[in-house]
């Protein structure tokens, strides 16, 4: 089953960049965000103490969800040479940053 998988993940194409770039940070970005939840849950003076906490946190948690996408782009141009695929990657990683720069200054 995993060797299927990773062969899968093994492919040089602009789509698996793209999908990847975009899938590995929202990944990311919701078991970020399903914890802050968590913590709001479990304490809810958090947001009486800090009542703009997700607008300060939400653009943190976008920059954090970009760092594995940036060592994904290593692993494939780097190690693999699979060219189509880094530049998927290099695209949806600028879009996320472009999301991140629109939501710090938007909020």
């Amino acid at each position: 089953m995993s060797n299927k998988f990773l062969d899968f993940l093994k492919k040089d194409t602009y789509t698996m960049g793209i999908v990847l770039g975009i899938l590995i940070p929202v990944i990311l970005f919701g078991i970020l965000f399903g914890v802050l939840l968590l913590m709001v849950h479990a304490n809810p003076d958090m947001l009486a103490n800090k009542p703009n906490l997700y607008k300060t946190i939400v653009p943190k948690f976008i920059l954090i969800s970009i760092i594995p996408s940036l060592l994904l782009l290593r692993y494939y141009l780097l190690k693999l040479k699979y060219d189509k695929t880094g530049r998927g990657l290099v695209i949806s990683t600028f879009v996320l940053g472009l999301v991140f720069v629109i939501v710090q200054f938007s909020l």
